[in-house]
This record gives C-alpha cells, structure tokens and sequence, in this order.
C-alpha cells in the first residue's frame, strides 16, 4: 500500500503532465503570465484542491496536535500559522524553478510577513473556484504556475518529514534552492554518524 507522502507525490506528476502539455502551446514565459483559459482554469482547480488536502497531510506529518492537522475543515488560515511555527524559515526561502523557461518563484515567500500574510495565488484560486465567470482572466499562467510550485514545495517537504523518499521524477519543476526539513538533518547526521567513534 501506498503512503500518504507518495499518493501526493503521484498525483503532482499527473498535474505536471497537464502543465507540460499546456506548455506544448504556451510557452512558460513571464510575457504570457496574464494569459488565460479553460486548460489554466482545470490545472489551477485541480493543484488548488489538492495543496488543501496535502497540507493537512503535512500537518498530520509535522505537527498531529496542531489545529491544522486536529481541525475537520482546516483552512490557510490554520496552514500558515502552521507553517509559521514549524517551517517558516523553509517554506518562506524555497525557491522553485520551471525548466524550459527563467521563470524561479518562492510561492510561499509573504510567509516572512507573519499571519497576516496573503497569497496571492491562493485568493485568485478561491475566486475561480467560487466565482468562475467573474474571475475568468484570474485563471492565468502566473496563478497556475504560483500553485504548482507551492504545491510543489509541500509535496517535497512531506517526503522530508516523513523520512520517505519520492519515486518518480519531475519533468519541468524542480528545487531553485531550499532548506531541508530538520527531520531530514537528523536522518542524515544519523545515518552518517552509525560507524563512526
């Protein structure tokens, strides 16, 4: 049976294959961040939904008594002050790249600005959601690329908590740069200090 850190993992290469053919007409550029349209408007749903659902798994991971992980219907509210207490310094410097493109976002940067903090890519995906016709132009590259990465970045560090390593590679997305979840130092200094006097 599949974990939770690896069921997450699957699913992110199956968004990455829609973005990868979304790429195949649309080149990942910041000159078309403000394009739109029904593809974008799937993907963002689609990675939107799922970065709910892996933070609570992160959360159940990192920290079970937190309201993050306790609560039924969590919501960012309870994720960043989560991610505030236990992995700022990591969600707010992890730096995502697309390959095939410049383009190198820290979706999860405004967490250095404390709970108040807003995502932009996360109210554009509220408003598709609730209010599609209203916010149609919001479905944009720009936004769909800021939830790939953020959920990107919570997949990764889901497999660092919980000492699970991934399998199967990114095509596109990948680190620009990132601090390692202290499970993982511990992991490593462990497993490097079996052996040694």
């Amino acid at each position: 049976m599949k974990s939770a850190a690896q069921l997450h993992w699957d699913y992110f290469l199956l968004l990455e294959k829609d973005l990868i053919a979304i790429a195949e007409t649309l080149e990942l550029s910041e000159n078309n961040y403000s394009a739109y349209g029904p593809r974008l408007v799937q993907l963002i749903l689609s990675a939107g939904s799922e970065l709910d659902v892996a933070l609570k798994s992160l959360a159940l991971a990192m920290c079970p008594e937190n309201d993050a992980a306790t609560n039924n219907q969590p919501n960012m509210c309870h994720f960043k002050y989560m991610l505030i207490e236990y992995a700022q310094d990591q969600f707010a410097t992890a730096s995502v790249k697309f390959l095939r493109s410049e383009i190198v976002l820290t979706p999860w940067a405004s967490l250095k600005d404390g709970p108040n903090c807003v995502f932009d890519w996360w109210a554009s995906y509220n408003n598709i959601k609730h209010k599609r016709a209203e916010y149609y132009e919001s479905a944009n590259l720009k936004t769909a690329l800021e939830l790939v990465g953020a959920l990107f970045v919570v997949d990764a560090y889901i497999s660092e908590v919980t000492l699970e390593p991934h399998h199967g590679f990114t095509q596109i997305v990948d680190w620009d740069s990132h601090k390692h979840m202290p499970q993982l130092e511990q992991y490593y200094a462990a497993k490097y200090s079996i052996g040694k006097k």
